[in-house]
């Protein structure tokens, strides 16, 4: 029993990182690159100024802690008032919402879910 409880937690939390690479795949490398470097190609085309920020060096920056709360708040984006640098990134708290059930008990915990998930995967980005 106990080996079917770990296995499960395991298979459902495989389940979250993949879930939140793919989301970053389509939400945010095209900016933030694959990789997490700031080096999407989106660069090639579009003047970003600021330019994309490193993903992977967000614990290096905050003490070797991975600052999860405010990653969660700046993909999700609606807690801070958006500044012109903000509007150059989706507010995916928004962009996410279940179409025709916006901001529900519902659509709204999928939504919080799904960002972080994509929390969780920009974390396995992190260089030590």
């Amino acid at each position: 029993m106990l080996l079917l409880i770990i296995a499960l937690a395991f298979t459902t939390g495989h389940a979250a990182a993949q879930s939140g690479k793919q989301d970053y795949e389509t939400y945010c490398a095209e900016c933030h690159g694959s990789d997490g470097k700031g080096n999407g190609p989106s660069l090639q085309t579009i003047p970003m100024n600021p330019p994309p920020s490193d993903l992977t060096q967000l614990a290096k920056k905050n003490g070797g802690k991975f600052p999860f709360d405010e990653v969660v708040d700046t993909i999700d984006g609606r807690k801070n008032i958006p500044s012109h640098e903000r509007l150059q990134m989706p507010f995916l708290g928004t962009t996410l919402q279940k179409p025709g059930e916006e901001f529900t008990p519902e659509s709204d915990a999928e939504v919080k879910k799904r960002i972080e998930s994509m929390a969780r995967y920009v974390e396995s980005l992190q260089r030590k």
